[in-house]
């Protein structure tokens, strides 16, 4: 439940909503800078494994920064984080378009996540501290939708700069500022009531009853970050097993995708009005499962292009589900830390998974490894339909 609901003015709702742009451009722009970064520093051989990491960096800087920018914000409030946050994030955006040495860039990119993963834990908080339980969803939903819509239309923006030259690319962080001008002008700072301190003073006890709690978001966000980010590095391969080899080709196939992924997200305010928390969860690993089996055994492009958009669906639920999740179980003084402690490990689950997923990739193939994942997406719907036959919801159905 939110504790003492407040309404932000037109500037802090402005920054809810196109403040989840800013983590999607630190992952969602990336592969098309890569190509030039590569042949600017000498791309082949030994180098490909730095390349790869220019990549790569952001994403263990948000494994680091939503954990560590979530714990600060219980501390020190929200606004101090997500004003800090988003400096860093722009200003080493442009600063990575004056490095001259590979590992320059990569340590940027680090920063750059850590900064991204601070948000996102950090908007989330502040979503619960600011509307009621009925409209959290929506506003959580909003700020994954239209992230994902902005890196669609901005990728190709990115690319037309990177043909001018690779550092041009990195103008695209400058969005930061207005965002950074937004938050100013629309975060309010965040009281710590006198119960809150009470609460605090017991979070020892808290920390040991909230066990079993913590371990299942560690569970539910290590499979919607798989279903999420994981999956994407092997449905190309797939692809390419089917003749699509053309990397535009490839492209034209995720949009579909994408998009559903944007329709999905932009309208989970409207399913959470008929669906509880548990049931979204349910729902979106039995359409993961099915998009992902037509991807594994399709015959054809098409058929595999429709079980991806599929698929889609399940992302876009699954995404701002896990957020609604986060904030059910948490106490109002370690929302945030709980909220950062579920998006550490939805942004690190493809580094946990891979281990697993490369050795059934080596033994049996792309098509194995995709179906792999369908499963534990299913195993996702088994579990919490036995959890609530058992009588054992695994969140509060809040929002009705």
């Amino acid at each position: 439940m939110s504790t003492n609901p407040r309404t932000l003015n037109w500037a802090g709702k402005a920054v809810i909503i196109f403040g989840g742009v800013l983590p999607g451009i630190a992952t969602g722009t990336i592969s098309v800078m890569l190509p030039g970064i590569s042949e600017a520093f000498g791309g082949g051989g030994d180098s490909n494994l730095w390349i790869t990491m220019v990549a790569t960096a952001a994403g263990l800087g948000m494994m680091l920064g939503a954990p560590i920018g979530g714990y600060i914000a219980d501390r020190v409030g929200r606004r101090f984080v997500l004003m800090a946050a988003v400096a860093l994030f722009a200003a080493f955006g442009l600063l990575a378009m004056a490095v001259t040495d590979l590992w320059q860039l990569i340590a940027a990119r680090f920063v750059i996540g850590f900064a991204s993963g601070a948000m996102t834990a950090t908007y989330v908080a502040i979503i619960a501290d600011n509307f009621e339980d009925k409209d959290q969803g929506k506003w959580v939903g909003f700020n994954a939708a239209i992230a994902v819509l902005f890196v669609v239309m901005l990728n190709p923006v990115v690319g037309r700069l990177v043909d001018e030259g690779w550092r041009n690319g990195f103008l695209v962080y400058a969005i930061g500022l207005p965002i950074l001008l937004l938050a100013v002008l629309g975060i309010p700072a965040r009281d710590r009531t006198g119960s809150e301190a009470i609460e605090e003073s017991a979070s020892l006890i808290s920390l040991v009853r909230g066990i079993p709690r913590l371990g299942q978001t560690v569970l539910l966000a290590t499979i919607g970050g798989t279903l999420a980010t994981g999956t994407v590095l092997y449905w190309p391969f797939r692809f390419r097993e089917l003749g699509i080899t053309s990397a535009e080709q490839l492209a034209y196939h995720y949009i579909p995708n994408v998009m559903v992924v944007f329709i999905a997200a932009f309208s989970y305010g409207f399913i959470r009005k008929w669906l509880s928390v548990n049931q979204v969860f349910a729902m979106s690993g039995a359409i993961s499962a099915f998009g992902l089996v037509v991807v594994a055994i399709a015959p054809t492009p098409l058929i595999a292009a429709i079980g991806l958009t599929v698929e889609g669906a399940a992302i876009g639920f699954m995404t701002p589900n896990l957020s609604i999740y986060a904030i059910s179980i948490a106490p109002a003084h370690s929302r945030a830390r709980v909220v950062g402690l579920m998006k550490g490990v939805y942004y690190g689950s493809p580094f946990l998974t891979q281990f697993a997923l490369e050795a059934i990739n080596g033994w049996r193939g792309i098509s194995a490894t995709l179906l792999a994942i369908a499963a534990m997406s299913f195993g996702l719907t088994l579990y919490i339909l036995s959890e609530i036959r058992r009588g054992e919801p695994v969140a509060p159905a809040v929002g009705h």
